[in-house]
Parts: structure tokens; C-alpha cells; sequence
């Protein structure tokens, strides 16, 4: 039998977050077609608990889920991007944020419980990033 020997660290890399917000990184993005023929970016996401660990989980961007598509811009200082109307896998690789993770139950009994992406979370806006339009006065 021929495998790819894993590390200890890729072994629990799937270790199962409880529902909360997390600091994320997209470790890879890829353009693809969904199975409705719709164009998507598949992420694949790390996802850093407060102690240290580390889990992956997977998402997809897709227009048809608006919400979670802006959010991860604004998460990912895609703002400007955003309103082009055009996003691509290459703008999303490398990029960090925060996201909302929840617990998804396999119904079946068949498969492990999994995180997954309920959402992304806004960045607040830092006195640095402020430009001095911004200010009212």
C-alpha cells in the first residue's frame, strides 16, 4: 500500500471547534464551477483557536450566497475589489480575518460532526485606517 505519511499536526487537523469566532487564514483558493454551473472560489481555511490549536475547514463563495461573499471581503480587505463586481481565487490565497464557525451533524450517523463557515466577520475600522475624509469635523 503506497500513502502520504502524515505529522501529528495533520492528523488533528480536522479536530472539531465549538461554534464561536475565529481568527482564520485561506491556506488555498481555487476557481471552480459549482455542481449547478455556477463559478465559485473553494476555500480552504485554517482556523486558530485561543490556545493555539488549529483546525481546517472548507467554504465556497458563491453569488448566490451574497451575504457570506461581502463579508468575507470586508474580512479580507476585499472591499474595493468587491464593488468591481470580480473576485478571483489569486486575491483570496494568503488572506486573514475573522469568521463564525458552527457545528455541522452529519444526520446519518455516517459521518463525523464538522466545522463549518456560518459567516465572516466585519473588520472594525482603526484609527489608521481611517481617512481623514472620514472624519466629521
Amino acid at each position: 500500500m503506497n500513502f502520504t505519511p502524515k505529522k501529528d499536526e495533520e492528523l488533528n487537523s480536522f479536530e472539531v471547534f465549538p461554534k464561536g469566532e475565529y481568527d482564520f487564514e485561506v491556506i488555498k483558493a481555487i476557481d471552480e464551477i459549482s455542481k449547478a454551473g455556477n463559478p465559485m472560489i473553494k476555500l480552504e481555511i485554517d482556523i486558530f483557536a485561543p490556545d493555539g490549536c488549529k483546525s481546517r475547514v472548507f467554504d465556497y463563495l458563491l453569488e448566490s450566497i451574497a451575504y457570506k461573499l461581502k463579508h468575507f471581503c470586508e474580512a479580507v480587505k476585499l472591499h474595493n475589489e468587491y464593488e468591481t463586481g470580480n473576485i478571483t481565487a489569486d486575491m483570496c490565497s494568503g488572506r486573514s480575518g475573522r469568521c463564525v464557525i458552527s457545528i455541522k451533524h452529519d444526520k446519518t450517523g455516517e459521518y463525523p460532526d464538522k466545522n463549518e463557515v456560518r459567516d465572516y466577520c466585519k473588520i472594525e475600522k482603526k484609527v489608521d485606517d481611517i481617512n481623514s475624509e472620514d472624519l466629521p469635523f
